[in-house]
């Protein structure tokens, strides 16, 4: 009977039978946790009327090349909702709800050039270690 059970235990199917159902609940634990992280960050994004990307940090060399790569008139808007967002933050109130309303925050727009930029510094890295 103790043999029998020590068996089961070291079984590697019996363990991917009991560890099946935990990685499940694990994962679903971690979406939920991620949808509920995601709403709040676009809440906080919202009442200062910013985008995710405009928070990103510009010392990254991935991102400061996107940053190169946007058009004038996308450069423009991220100026215009960073002074925004530093004029609400200074005078201590919230965006008119009208204007939160309209917001998307999590709607990217530099996204594709940083992958393009890490392909490239990636490729030019492999290039240069021969």
């Amino acid at each position: 009977s103790l043999l029998a059970t020590r068996s089961s235990h070291t079984d590697p199917a019996r363990r991917l039978q009991i560890q099946e159902p935990r990685m499940a609940l694990a994962q679903r634990l971690w979406k939920a946790m991620s949808r509920h992280y995601q709403k709040n960050v676009a809440g906080s994004l919202s009442e200062f009327g910013l985008k995710y990307d405009d928070i990103r940090i510009e010392s990254d060399a991935d991102y400061a090349k996107a940053l190169d790569r946007l058009p004038h008139a996308e450069l423009q808007l991220r100026a215009r909702r960073m002074k925004r967002a530093f004029d609400v933050s200074f005078k201590r109130k919230a965006l008119p709800p009208d204007l939160r309303a309209l917001q998307k925050p999590l709607e990217g727009y530099a996204g594709p050039l940083i992958e393009e930029a890490k392909a490239r510094r990636v490729e030019r890295e492999l290039l240069n270690t021969f």
